[in-house]
């Protein structure tokens, strides 16, 4: 009778809601959210209580599982309207849906205002629009320095040549190498009249002279976007 009593106290313990968020909170500082999650909403179902705070963490555990319609979902049942559109807002910034973050942050006032600006700037950066995001965060002085693609493709009437103006040396000798070997091949048939490998050896060539005037711009854009990345890398590291 006595262990039988023993058990039936532990288990009142721990069904005791606040053991059941110490327990969740362990979990979510061990980063096992979606352990942390079902203790979490356990609480609030034997609690009979929707304290916020837990609620908040509910919706930290969904979007650090990538479960954002959940996520959204939970934070839409917040009372304050300013913390809502924040975690909102939070929660599509995270997923990357920035256009939809904006809609939500943008109508954020304070205490959350200066987060969410740096959230938006940070999701203008994100897509590469720079100066949009000079509106909203602090950006470092050195901008990216572009190339031009319609120059890459200019430059690329000699083989390899736009590849060389985006830095890609070893691309722009493979390009010079393949294109000139087939447009010699050509020649070389053409001059002994054998008709059927000049017209092959010369598609050839024009096709490959195709693909490299596209590899030039193609580069370029390697290039420019490569750019952006490092500028961003710059922002986030605060430099």
């Amino acid at each position: 009778m006595n262990i039988l009593m023993f058990l039936i106290l532990i288990q009142a313990e721990l069904f005791e809601p606040q053991n059941i968020q110490k327990f969740a909170d362990h979990l979510y500082a061990r980063e096992d959210y979606a352990a942390a999650l079902g203790e979490y909403r356990r609480y609030i179902f034997l609690a009979d209580s929707g304290e916020q705070q837990i609620r908040e963490r509910i919706v930290d555990c969904l979007t650090r599982l990538g479960r954002y319609n959940e996520a959204v979902a939970e934070a839409e049942s917040f009372v304050d309207v300013n913390k809502r559109n924040f975690a909102v807002g939070l929660i599509y910034f995270t997923a990357g849906a920035m256009d939809s973050s904006r809609k939500y942050l943008e109508s954020v006032d304070i205490p959350y205002d200066s987060d969410a600006c740096r959230l938006i700037g940070l999701g203008y950066a994100y897509e590469f629009k720079f100066e949009e995001a000079a509106t909203y965060i602090t950006l470092p002085a050195k901008t990216p320095s572009y190339k031009q693609p319609a120059l890459g493709a200019l430059l690329s009437i000699v083989p390899g040549g736009g590849h060389f103006y985006a830095g890609r040396v070893g691309d722009g000798l493979y390009s010079f190498l393949v294109v000139g070997t087939a447009a010699l091949l050509s020649y070389y048939y053409y001059d002994r009249d054998e008709d059927i490998k000049f017209g092959f050896t010369l598609g050839a060539a024009i096709l490959f002279y195709g693909g490299n005037i596209y590899g030039g711009i193609n580069a370029v854009r390697n290039y420019n976007y490569h750019e952006n990345e490092k500028y961003l890398q710059r922002i986030l590291h605060g430099e």
